[in-house]
């Protein structure tokens, strides 16, 4: 039988190769793989090995580049929170830290015990719940400095936000902020014994705070009978002091401030009173009527706190208005406004306008001019039928919003033009031929004019217009170095023994240009205008003004409120600059229905619709 053939490899069927031995074939040569079976392909498994599904290589790719951004976005974070932990003294002075003193049921936290300065302060009650109020020392002096009062209201936004009290951050003046449930007024603060045993003798009834003499005169001594017969008044249970100090020269925003405060006070129920001891103008009732004398005392310096705004006695200034104030402040001039910031807007003004009627009454010989003046602008203007209309033109050192002007001014035709457009709304309102009646009705018409600028009034395109144009007022007029040099020249150095040494003489200073704050700081003292103009002026000077300063800036407030007296009283409309504080003022005085309705008031500085009211940062 033939034999079975078997098919097998054998070395004849193996490829030739040099097989000589080599150190590298011994050890890496591949005859026992040429000699080996071949591998058999294997299909794809239909399970996955181990249960699982294999991880494709791109997600595996994407997985480590995730778990890298992650571990480096770690070591970011924590590099920042340890830059953050180590950042500046002053603003690691309003970290917490709680001291082991327990005082019926709180633990207490100060900054620094051992400094005794008006700061915030943190409070821890039984149930482990974080509180704040205000510490202002017993001996420290009222009214505080603007930049301390600004202070403590920077503090208190950082401790609330620390104490996580609210879950959106809110200035702690915003009627919106959460810290009403986590801010201790000073008298509960004081009832529960948490600030400090002396502190507490500040309840009794202080006799200085009867005569407080930081008050308007009308203000400083209430005198009425309390429940107990006594002659002392009672403390108010609300009350709001406005602080009329401020670093501004000019008082446009102190006023527009003030009305306000008055305004707000009314509307929460507050006993209103006025400080002027540090208003650089001097006394309030130099300027105004006194104004109205509430039926209480204010409580002890301790209890008056600039925020948060739900604190029983609230102190307004300048420096603190974006606390108090809260939204009710625009965010700039640019910020389009929505219904809501209408509506606020709206009731900025609705307060401020309650301040002019209740405050805005001047006294004196200036009562008694602007009331002359009325009567002269009735007669000039009844017959036959012309209307006055204000120009208040700034200068100085505000500047326009509108960019084509933010470096100049914007021109006296600007004005003009504007002004001409309220003559034809009033008497050609469908801009047809004029009739006889209404050319003469236009001829007629005055347009009064006011500028911080003396030299102004003399201006080409004014001296051209076909309608007669007046100054507002001639009871207080500011002066250009021209006037001044005409009526009292230079004076002459007087001669000294030594020929070499010439006496320095301050020359004459006018106004041309405008309003500056070095010209009205150095009134009555140049050596303080050049300090203001270096950026040196001190926020409270030591010293009082002399009385030749303050005679000067009575002077050029007087002035400056009869002219808004004035053109708020023109019949016929306003024409100014919004980014003037004036031209604010000048739209409360004319009426909400005036200047959002029929347009009597109206604004040049392009760009910006309707009336503006206090500005964050202006």
């Amino acid at each position: 039988a033939r034999p079975t053939s078997t098919l097998r490899r054998t070395a004849s069927a193996t490829p030739s190769f040099n097989t000589d031995a080599t150190e590298f074939s011994k050890h890496f040569g591949f005859q026992h793989l040429l000699n080996s079976p071949l591998p058999s392909p294997a299909l794809p498994s239909i399970v996955p090995r181990h249960g699982k599904k294999p991880t494709p290589r791109p997600f595996r790719k994407a997985f480590r580049i995730s778990v890298r951004l992650s571990t480096w976005l770690f070591g970011i974070t924590f590099i920042y929170w340890l830059l953050w932990a180590l950042r500046s003294p002053k603003d690691s002075s309003t970290s917490i830290t709680y001291l082991s003193l327990n005082v019926n049921g709180y633990d207490v936290s100060e900054q620094d015990s051992s400094t005794r300065e008006a700061a915030p302060i943190v409070v821890v009650d039984s149930h482990n719940k974080a509180k704040w109020t205000v510490s202002i020392p017993r001996d420290a002096s009222f009214p505080l400095r603007q930049s301390q009062y600004a202070e403590i209201c920077a503090q208190s936004d950082r401790i609330v936000d620390q104490l996580n009290l609210g879950h959106t951050h809110h200035h702690v003046g915003s009627r919106q902020s959460p810290v009403a449930t986590g801010f201790i007024d000073v008298q509960e603060a004081h009832e529960q014994g948490i600030l400090s045993p002396a502190d507490v003798k500040e309840m009794q009834v202080d006799r200085d705070s009867l005569h407080d003499e930081s008050l308007v005169d009308a203000q400083r001594s209430v005198k009425i009978k309390t429940h107990d017969g006594s002659g002392d008044p009672e403390i108010c249970e609300k009350s709001l002091i406005f602080l009329m100090e401020s670093a501004d020269a000019g008082m446009g925003k102190t006023l527009l401030g003030l009305w306000m405060a008055y305004g707000l006070a009314q509307e929460e129920g507050r006993a209103f009173f006025i400080d002027d001891s540090n208003w650089a103008y001097g006394k309030y009732t130099t300027f105004f009527k006194p104004p109205p004398v509430p039926s209480c005392r204010l409580p002890p310096a301790t209890q008056r706190l600039p925020c948060p705004h739900q604190t029983r006695h609230l102190v307004i200034l300048s420096s603190t208005y974006k606390w108090v104030f809260g939204d009710l402040m625009q965010p700039s001039a640019h910020h389009h406004l929505s219904h809501k910031a209408i509506a606020r807007k709206s009731r900025a003004f609705s307060l401020a306008h309650a301040g002019h009627d209740a405050l805005f009454h001047l006294t004196g010989p200036d009562a008694d001019y602007v009331s002359t003046r009325f009567a002269e602008l009735d007669s000039t203007t009844q017959s036959p039928s012309g209307l006055a209309i204000g120009l208040h033109l700034r200068r100085g050192d505000r500047h326009p919003w509108e960019p084509q002007y933010s470096d100049s001014y914007i021109p006296p035709s600007t004005y003009l033009s504007t002004a001409q457009s309220l003559l034809n709304q009033h008497f050609n309102p469908h801009n047809i031929t004029l009739t006889h009646t209404a050319a003469s009705a236009i001829s007629a018409s005055t347009f009064l004019l006011a500028s911080d600028d003396p030299e102004i009034y003399t201006a080409p395109e004014f001296a051209s217009s076909y309608i007669q144009i007046q100054r507002a007022q001639s009871q207080i007029l500011l002066a250009s170095k021209a006037t001044l040099d005409a009526a009292t020249p230079d004076p002459v150095p007087a001669p000294t023994a030594d020929p070499a040494f010439i006496k320095f003489v301050e020359p004459n200073v006018g106004w041309e240009g405008g309003f500056f704050a070095s010209i009205f700081w150095g009134l009555g003292n140049p050596a303080e205008g050049r300090r203001a103009a270096r950026g040196e002026r001190p926020e409270r000077p030591e010293k009082q003004p002399n009385e030749e300063t303050l005679r000067l800036r009575e002077y050029v407030g007087r002035a400056y409120l009869l002219d808004l007296k004035v053109l708020g009283n023109a019949p016929g409309g306003v024409v100014c600059g919004v980014s003037s504080f004036a031209c604010r003022v000048l739209g409360v005085m004319k009426g909400w229905e005036e200047v959002e309705g029929n347009g009597l008031w109206r604004n040049v500085d392009g760009g910006f619709n309707g009336w503006v009211g206090l500005v964050e940062g202006d």
